[in-house]
């Protein structure tokens, strides 16, 4: 089974203040990792070393003022260099325009790694709106993956003359 977790947020209003985000649905995950909800950290529990795609999506909401946001990926506590997304809000007069980000990211993990989200923000007070917060990491298949074997190396050697 190729390890992979899917984790959202159906609550949303997670204020964007400096902390890291949390889920409290999990949608789908492998015994690969270990992950509670409302939690946030998302630890790779099985020895399944290898570059993971990170895939971070969410939409935020602010009242009364604009906002930009920024999300970064953490890995172990530190940052994951090229994982930034920033994400402007406009409220113009009485109107809010919500506006949504992404992250995608190839990292390398290893057996008790663990992904973290962090959103900090630059004026105003932004919150994630219900059920766009979702988090995927799904491992990236390299070269000798052989799907029909489980995901074992298949290796076809023979002596050329």
């Amino acid at each position: 089974m190729i390890p992979y977790i899917y984790l959202y947020d159906i609550i949303g209003g997670q204020v964007i203040d400096g902390s890291y985000l949390t889920w409290d649905k999990t949608k789908i995950k492998t015994t690969h990792f270990q992950y509670t909800s409302d939690t946030d950290k998302i630890i790779l529990g099985s020895n399944s070393s290898g570059y993971f795609l990170i895939d971070f999506q969410v939409s935020l909401t602010a009242s009364g003022a604009g906002a930009i946001a920024y999300f970064d990926i953490y890995k172990n506590g530190t940052i994951v260099e090229g994982s930034r997304t920033y994400i402007s809000i406009i409220y113009y007069g009485q109107t809010v325009w919500n506006q949504s980000g992404i992250i995608i990211c190839p990292v390398y993990l290893e057996k008790s790694d663990y992904i973290q989200i962090k959103g900090s923000v630059v004026g105003g007070s932004p919150t994630t709106v219900a059920n766009t917060s979702r988090l995927l990491i799904s491992f990236i298949p390299m070269a000798g993956w052989d799907n029909s074997a489980g995901g074992r190396i298949d290796y076809k050697g023979s002596v050329e003359r």
